[in-house]
């Protein structure tokens, strides 16, 4: 899915990845607490920070749709942890 894509079906399905993680798609950053999927240096990067900062990356892939395909199972995931 594209990211348009993922944002209409993460808001339609009311998804959460929790009250202390933010959602970042624009850029990579080290905040702590964040899961995020950016184009950056020609691959799309799917990352999470720890509580301390510093990010790390989790997957790399060539295209918008695998990447967003990749986030979308690893908010679900996250989803899922936070509403148990």
């Amino acid at each position: 899915m594209t990211k348009q894509e993922f944002l209409k079906r993460y808001k339609d399905e009311k998804l959460t990845i929790g009250a202390e993680y933010i959602m970042v798609l624009d850029s990579i950053t080290d905040e702590p607490l964040v899961l995020g999927c950016v184009y950056n240096q020609g691959v799309w990067k799917i990352f999470k920070t720890g509580e301390r900062g510093g990010h790390y990356v989790i997957k790399e892939k060539d295209s918008e749709e695998e990447a967003f395909d990749y986030f979308y199972q690893e908010v679900l995931i996250q989803n899922r942890r936070y509403s148990n």
